[in-house]
């Protein structure tokens, strides 16, 4: 059994001015190093910076943007080669019925997950042959830009455009592997080639959250239709089609019920690196399974073109201080599965079904670090939040 966050070594995430009386519309720094070590990885370290203007203290805690703009540089190396580095730029709150977001990125997955194509595949041990250390792993290393402006049309409605620019390479690791199987049989003509994709995307996403970070009550709904087209640019053609829907009740003053189904369809020609994409409107996620999708199920579990899942949760405030941090504990059931060969529907056929319970820790508004672990089909999974699930 291979837990997918392994042993946290160091952490150290409370920013230093976070520890200070913050001035009205202050600029101030979140720094933290990272220091922790995973099976897969072997020991990685890296440091956090990021630079936010707060809103000021009559808005704050008031409205839903966490502040007027942040800009952040991440980066980490490990043992194994892998290696991340990101800067990433998000005002919600700086001018008002606009939001702009931007990412520059680049990131090496020595040792990610592959395995295989569908719905059917597994990830069973006993299938590994003992000269195959690399069995369900690939190489995965993606540079990308991404750039999104949002426009207020009226009340909690607002119109998304955005581009997308991404130069990937998934690649079979030494000996034998799920993916030099596919590669061998021609399941992919992308694998072990760097392929440019780079695509636009328009959509509409209403948003009634009192809080987009930690939200308590309201509703994020999301449609999104991205298109990639070779004659245009880059080497790929596809129509991504995604619909979303969050919802969030508070129970009592405590017990918060949360709720998420999302489906995503891609017509054309989608290659291997482009089905790794789930799109929404605050951050893209990958594939099916892992913190951001189906916490019970290994990160990238499930590889297809169309995908479909959906979150049921429980959050408990176990201890809060207004304005300053709250800590919770959770219980979550998730659901879902991907479409390969089949065309995508809503269906409760093949669902790979798990839960589990969590703790997530929110300091101020726009820092949260946690843990989630459930049991699913293939049995543990663990996960490190760095937001809330959804």
């Amino acid at each position: 059994m291979r837990l997918q966050l392994g042993l946290l070594a160091l952490l150290v995430a409370l920013p230093p001015h976070a520890r200070a009386q913050r001035l009205p519309g202050h600029t101030w720094d979140q720094f933290y190093p990272k220091l922790f070590f995973t099976t897969r990885d072997g020991l990685t370290g890296g440091a956090f910076l990021a630079l936010t203007q707060q809103l000021p203290e009559e808005l704050d805690f008031k409205i839903p943007p966490p502040y007027r703009w942040s800009v952040s540089a991440d980066g980490q190396v490990s043992t194994s080669s892998s290696w991340l580095f990101r800067l990433d730029a998000r005002a919600p709150g700086l001018t008002e019925g606009w939001r702009f977001s931007a990412t520059l990125e680049g990131r090496r997955r020595a040792r990610d997950n592959y395995f295989g194509l569908g719905n059917n595949t597994s990830s069973d041990s006993d299938d590994v042959p003992a000269n195959a250390p690399h069995y369900f792993e690939a190489l995965n290393t993606r540079y990308f830009g991404r750039g999104e402006v949002q426009r207020k049309i009226f009340g909690g409605l607002r119109l998304l455009v955005g581009v997308h620019v991404e130069r990937w390479k998934v690649e079979p690791l030494s000996g034998p592997s799920v993916l030099v199987t596919d590669q061998t049989n021609g399941v992919d003509p992308t694998i072990g080639v760097p392929t440019n994709d780079i695509s636009g995307r328009i959509g509409l996403v209403y948003d009634s959250r009192n809080d987009e970070v930690g939200s308590e009550r309201g509703v994020l709904l999301e449609a999104i239709v991205s298109r990639a087209d070779a004659d245009i640019a880059g080497d790929v053609t596809y129509t991504r089609t995604t619909v979303s829907a969050r919802g969030f009740f508070a129970a009592t003053p405590r017990l918060l019920l949360a709720a998420r189904v999302a489906g995503q369809a891609m017509e054309g020609t989608p290659p291997l690196g482009s089905i790794y994409v789930f799109e929404s409107s605050e951050r893209y996620f990958r594939g099916l399974g892992g913190p951001d999708t189906h916490r019970a199920l290994k990160d990238l579990r499930f590889l297809g073109r169309d995908k479909l899942f959906g979150n049921i949760e429980a959050r408990y405030t176990l201890w809060a201080v207004p304005t300053l941090f709250r800590v919770s504990v959770l219980g979550f059931l998730d659901a879902g599965r991907v479409f390969q060969t089949e065309d995508f529907r809503i269906t409760t056929e093949g669902l790979k079904v798990g839960g589990g319970t969590g703790l997530i820790v929110q300091i101020r508004r726009d820092l949260v670090f946690g843990f989630t672990t459930g049991i699913g089909p293939d049995g543990l999974a663990a996960d490190f939040h760095t937001r809330w699930p959804f």
